[in-house]
């Protein structure tokens, strides 16, 4: 059964879901544009990208308590992040911001099977 679920959560992010996840964070960016803070917008654009996607990539721990503290935890620091730290309004291609996307992926994805490995034993 444990074999299933990990086949069945490796398809469940495709083009639909990363549509979604920019479309979530798409307001976030706009409301930042217009209060004149663009870096401010792409940064919360894709940490809120990157929640929902790991959120997504995780959701077969949906039930569990902890899950949902632990993407709580994980959404006030990325949002403490997003407003304290100064972002340059500098455009830059897509491919440059990839890496940042994906380290935010992998410190959020990793705080939560950390946090399930403690929780499971």
């Amino acid at each position: 059964m444990v074999e299933s679920k990990n086949t069945k959560s490796s398809n469940l992010l495709n083009r639909k879901w990363v549509l979604i996840a920019l479309l979530c964070g798409l307001p976030f960016f706009v409301l930042f544009v217009y209060l004149g803070a663009p870096g401010r917008g792409r940064a919360a654009l894709i940490a809120v990208g990157v929640v929902v996607l790991t959120a997504r990539a995780c959701w077969d721990l949906k039930e569990y308590t902890w899950f949902w503290v632990t993407l709580s935890i994980t959404v006030a620091f990325q949002a403490s992040l997003v407003l304290l730290v100064p972002w340059t309004s500098k455009s830059y291609p897509g491919i440059t911001l990839l890496p940042v996307g994906v380290a935010d992926y992998a410190i959020v994805w990793g705080s939560i099977k950390l946090v399930e490995k403690v929780a499971r034993k």
